[in-house]
């Protein structure tokens, strides 16, 4: 009895650190970042981050003109603004918020969504356009 409930504790325990994890569709398609600003430049994103500890959810605005990402967060259940700055690194998107180091992803487009991807092949972030 005592081994199963272990069994069933590591397992929820799993379960609860991947609560967040979403996998990269098998269609979605790497976009270079001509693709990617066609797609996204200018307008409004609805942004789930799934790699950190607790939920954030964002309304964003990628602007390649002015180099930036603008808008409002949730972070667990606050509200914050939201200005980085956009730069790009090769075939990844970067951004930065002030003093502090650029978080680069690669960009994987299915449908209306655009995959932000970590190096280690991650879903860092899930986006919605329109």
């Amino acid at each position: 009895m005592r081994t199963i409930f272990v069994s069933i504790s590591a397992a929820a325990f799993l379960t609860a650190m991947n609560a967040y994890a979403v996998d990269l569709p098998a269609g979605a398609k790497k976009a270079t970042m001509d693709e990617f600003k066609a797609f996204a430049d200018g307008k409004h994103v609805k942004v789930e981050i799934v790699d950190l500890e607790k939920p954030v959810t964002a309304e964003l605005v990628w602007s390649w003109k002015k180099g930036t990402i603008t808008g409002k967060a949730d972070v667990g259940g606050k509200t914050i603004d939201v200005k980085t700055k956009l730069t790009f690194k090769g075939d990844k998107a970067c951004s930065a918020g002030k003093g502090e180091k650029p978080s680069c992803h690669f960009i994987y487009i299915d449908g209306s969504k655009f995959y932000e991807v970590r190096d280690d092949m991650k879903v860092h972030a899930v986006s919605t356009v329109g």
